[in-house]
This record gives C-alpha cells, structure tokens and sequence, in this order.
C-alpha cells in the first residue's frame, strides 16, 4: 500500500471499532462521506484496529485491506458498497460490546421494535413502510443490541433499494437523500440516507418492546400471530453474527431479549396492511 502519509485519512468509529481509510481518491472519499453520515463518526484520536485502503492504480481501484488487496475494481459505482460491506464484516469479528443480528429496528416514542428475517424476508420494505408511520430508522440490515442493557442502538448505514420507485412519504422523505444508480445490466437501484434530524445519537439506546419476525407472501394475507418464547430464541440465535464472541453470553442476551419484549410472527402480503396491524399492536399496549 502507499504509505499512509502520502495519502489522505480518514479515521472513522463504527460502534465500537475504531477504523482508519486511506485512499488516493478523492472522489470516493467525497461519496463514501456523502452516503455514511450517520454511520460515520470520528474516531477521537484511537488506534485503529482495523485499516482500509482505497487506492487507484493506472485503470483499477483498489480496495485493500491491512495492506492487502481484496478487490480490483474498474467501476467506481460499485466501491463504496464493496466498502461498507466489508467494514460491515469487520465489526462482526471485533466488536464485543454489542451482538448484531440480522434484523430491521424503528422506535417511536422511545419504544423499539425489532424485525429479525433472513434475506428477501421484507425487513427493508416493513422498516420504510414503519417509517412513512412516525417511526424513526435505526436500521434496515444491521441490529446492534448491548451486551449489558440488552437495549438496541443505531446502526444507520443507508437503505439500499433495488429500484428508483418512492419509498417514503413526502413529509418523511425530507429527512432523508436519495442517491440513484443504474448498473450495467441496466438494473436501478439507489440508497436512501439519513438527513440531519433522523441520524440518530451515538450514545443513545432504546429497551425493545416488541420483537417481530417478517415473512413475504406475495399477494397473501396478512397475519400477525404471537410466537412462542423458546422459538423467538432460537430464531434469533440463528440470525446473530457476532455471538461466537460471547460463548455462553450470547444465549443469555437472546433470551434476555425475548423475556422483556413481546414476540410476533409476520405474514406479509400487503405493506399498508401490515404497518397498520402492528400500529394496532402498539396502541394496545400504549
């Protein structure tokens, strides 16, 4: 890699993992800043413990990692996905002060709501269609719960959507900035960014009150039905990232999380539907 005082440097904290990117590039820079404000925060002057560099040589972009290149890139599109994916993967193996799961969060009224679901299971479509309802984004991918609190904190990374449709609600939308891209298999796709009021703080976390687990059925009803304590564990258990770091720990802050929350079971043909069910959860229990 060029030496890092040569190049400028970004150093960034991601929860708990502090992060140093190097890169020749300035536009990247630029574009990797513009699409993580929320989940960028400066690193306040401690060793990184991981290191990144973006570096362009004659036609390629490379993206390395620790001095190595893993990717050779020739299409600047891709590079910050690529990126944050991989700082993504970073935090699995080194951040031990919060489990991360597979899982959608929203809060409304200081309560969370947790949306735990493989991929392709709607956890992006029911987090925006929860916001266009009040709900404030914590995240869509990415569920950080603290180890000691077993509370949820933000992991605010952009919301990515494969196409150039119009997720949210005009009055929702202003908090947030749309980025569209088109791929060579002429595919659209675009992230939708956190703005100013909807960033949410660093130390700041939320106790979740309600842990429901979506399913897409295209054209199906919607049918929300209360799961069963032991199963909400085990589902969740199979969709942490990271509870290999706590041993016995892990089992321990699933089970914590199931005990204070209420655990649902999602059916999900139609979105409006289905927002609307569970405002009516809410409300019952306001």
């Amino acid at each position: 890699m060029t030496p890092t005082t040569a190049l400028p440097t970004l150093n960034i904290k991601v929860l708990s993992l502090p992060i140093e990117i190097v890169t020749n590039y300035e536009p990247f820079l630029r574009e990797f800043c513009e699409l993580t404000p929320a989940l960028v925060s400066p690193a306040n002057g401690e060793t990184p413990v991981v290191r990144f560099g973006v570096v362009q040589k004659r036609r390629y972009t490379h993206i390395e990692k620790e001095g190595r290149t893993i990717y050779r890139l020739d299409k600047d599109y891709t590079i910050c996905p690529i990126l944050m994916d991989e700082i993504r993967a970073s935090c699995y193996e080194h951040v031990r002060d919060y489990l991360l799961l597979h899982a959608g969060a929203v809060v409304k009224d200081g309560r969370a709501i947790l949306l735990p679901g493989k991929s392709e299971s709607g956890k992006t479509t029911l987090t925006l269609g929860l916001m266009n309802c009040g709900y404030k984004y914590l995240t869509d991918e990415v569920s950080a719960i603290h180890h000691k609190t077993i509370e949820v904190a933000p992991f605010q990374r952009p919301i990515y959507v494969n196409t150039w449709s119009r997720p949210l609600r005009k009055e929702v939308n202003k908090s947030f900035k749309t980025y569209r891209y088109r791929d060579e298999g002429e595919d659209r796709w675009q992230y939708i960014v956190p703005q100013n009021g909807a960033v949410m703080p660093r130390d700041v976390r939320w106790k979740v009150d309600w842990i429901i687990f979506p399913r897409y059925t295209p054209k199906g009803k919607v049918i929300l039905k209360p799961l069963g304590p032991a199963k909400a564990v085990m589902a969740l258990m199979q969709r942490g990232w990271n509870q290999r770091l706590f041993t016995d720990r892990g089992l321990k802050i699933f089970t914590g999380l199931v005990r204070r929350a209420r655990c649902y079971t999602l059916e999900m043909g139609d979105l409006e539907e289905a927002c609307k069910l569970i405002e009516e959860l809410v409300g019952k229990s306001a």
